[in-house]
């Protein structure tokens, strides 16, 4: 669906530091230069010494995408590679917007990275969890050090239940999602999402060499990497091409209440034709400077389209019929996804309205009920209504809260709610959650909003890589530090045990919550992830704003044309 670039974007990291804070000596044998026979070469990674993990980075999954392969589905490495050397990261997708600020970035950057427990003995194989980036399809990458997948593969060794860690780059922006007539007529849709996928089958193909088992994949996103999961699996029609066993979906899914056609708009077309002085612009663009691409790549939206094939029609219809890959699956978001997104000098229902109409394609009508079932006292979950002004209204509009509450469901909750509901209606095990915790340096009126449950999923207890990202750097810091990283090692030990084995109960302790499936319970049952000084991580039935949600998912199509 074409992405509306402040949707998933986030102020960024700035440094790469990839192992980060000390660990106890490791005990065990291990091999200091640690080496992998793929299909297609030798990869030479580098031992961890701190944690005890092999480390392999940078290892190509595709061709490079440049020259006449620019703009091209990614294609499969045809030629023995010889020695990768793979101590490093390669350099993030080409991209735009701080989540590219201190990395290197380039057009060939199709890699993928493995991290594994050392000391994996022949003939082993561990489950393994894929991780796929975020940054709106237009900016992000799998070297930031928020991303650090040794603190779950740690995580893992400590519960007993070890995994193996994968993350991979995938082109961003118009690089991997230039989308026109000319493009689909071409069949050259949506190469982002086919780069995933292509590195899900190298993943098939060579996985077992890391001591990986091929059967046991769980593929996990959060923002534009949770809906990337949720297109892999209505990709096809939901073919089941054996990719992946899991899935997990956070604040992203399946469903996206965007417009999902190519644009017409014959001025971007135009745009285009004028930088590479030609009517044939696909082929021109191919041989054009990046420098001239860079220049206007950041001025159009681009993101995944319909193109009838990977993406044949839209995801609400797709998981409504069970065209979709039916493995267990994790869904959830933040409680206040809209505040991080809520609409800067909301004052009036006009002004909501006014909003609503130039995001999506609701009729009149339909906005009108909209600004009905959520009126002037609609809040942020919780669902007690906030109805005084705060720092929130005063900086971003007095309708500030009402604006937040409508774009966070219609954006991310209402996707979620639809997915978890038809999941379990048809009888496919899906957990639901809501973070809502308030990290450290988070306004009380933004609360718990996109991207904030990203490090307690890693264990990402020091907050590696969110200098600039949150108010005050490390969102597991200040006073209630012990709260924050006690929730952390609670979530993350249940997403091992979910990738170990498919439920996240698996990997939870005695006397802890215990996580109900959305099916069990009250048939709508969700997990809230909290610290003990706002209240300790709790069941709930899944219905707040219960009428408002319904009818946006009643309106899901007209929406989103």
């Amino acid at each position: 669906m074409k992405s509306s670039l402040s949707l998933f974007s986030l102020t960024a990291l700035l440094v790469l530091q990839f192992t980060g804070g000390a660990k106890a000596n490791p005990t065990g044998g291990h091999v200091s230069s640690p080496v992998v026979q793929i299909s297609n070469g030798t990869v030479h990674g580098k031992y961890l010494r701190g944690w005890n993990q092999d480390a392999f980075l940078k290892i190509p999954y595709a061709q490079p995408p440049v020259g006449d392969l620019r703009f091209r589905p990614p294609q499969y490495i045809n030629r023995n590679l010889g020695a990768i050397q793979a101590t490093n990261y390669g350099p993030h997708c080409v991209g735009y917007g701080p989540d590219q600020v201190g990395f290197d970035t380039s057009e060939d950057c199709l890699t993928i990275n493995v991290v594994r427990p050392a000391g994996i003995r022949p003939g082993e194989k561990l489950p393994v969890a894929v991780w796929i980036h975020g940054g709106g399809f237009f900016m992000g990458g799998a070297a930031s050090p928020r991303y650090n997948l040794t603190w779950m593969v740690d995580q893992s060794v400590k519960l007993n239940k070890r995994i193996i860690g994968v993350s991979m780059n995938y082109r961003l922006a118009g690089w991997g999602f230039l989308a026109s007539r000319e493009v689909a007529g071409s069949l050259n849709l949506n190469n982002g999402l086919k780069d995933q996928r292509l590195a899900l089958h190298w993943i098939q193909e060579n996985i077992a060499k890391f001591g990986g088992d091929p059967r046991k994949v769980t593929i996990f996103g959060e923002s534009a990497g949770g809906a990337s999961v949720g297109f892999q699996h209505i990709a096809f029609n939901g073919r089941d091409d054996k990719l992946f066993r899991g899935a997990i979906m956070q604040s992203g899914g399946s469903v996206q209440y965007q417009s999902s056609q190519f644009p017409t708009d014959k001025a971007v077309q135009d745009n285009y034709n004028r930088v590479v002085a030609a009517a044939d612009t696909l082929q021109c663009l191919r041989g054009a400077d990046r420098a001239v691409l860079d220049a206007v790549f950041p001025t159009a939206q681009f993101g995944v389209v319909i193109d009838g094939s990977f993406v044949p029609g839209f995801g609400s219809e797709a998981i409504k019929r069970g065209r979709y890959v039916r493995v267990p699956t994790i869904i959830g978001c933040t409680s206040d996804e809209g505040a991080s997104f809520g609409q800067i000098g909301a004052n009036n229902a006009q002004d909501i309205a006014n909003f609503l109409g130039a995001i999506s394609t609701l009729t009149p009508p339909s906005i009108q009920r909209i600004l009905e079932l959520y009126p002037e006292s609609a809040s942020i979950p919780p669902a007690e209504n906030f109805t005084g002004q705060d720092d929130g209204t005063a900086q971003n509009g007095l309708q500030y809260h009402r604006a937040a509450a409508i774009i966070g469901d219609w954006f991310f909750i209402a996707n979620q709610r639809l997915v978890a509901q038809e999941l379990a209606r048809q009888g496919v095990p899906v957990w639901s959650y809501r973070f809502r915790t308030r990290t450290n340096g988070a306004p009380v009126w933004r609360r718990a909003g996109h991207f904030q449950e990203v490090a307690f999923v890693f264990n990402n207890v020091n907050g590696e890589g969110y200098d600039g990202v949150f108010d005050d750097g490390n969102p597991m810091g200040g006073p209630h530090a012990a709260d924050y990283k006690k929730l952390a090692d609670f979530m993350s030990r249940n997403w091992v045990g979910f990738v170990h084995g498919l439920d996240p109960r698996v990997g939870a302790k005695n006397r802890e919550v215990r996580w109900l499936s959305y099916a069990e319970g009250n048939g709508k049952s969700q997990i809230v992830f909290d610290i003990d000084v706002d209240g300790p991580t709790y069941m709930e039935t899944d219905n707040y704003r219960q009428e408002g949600i319904a009818f946006m998912n009643e309106r899901v199509l007209e929406g989103s044309r």
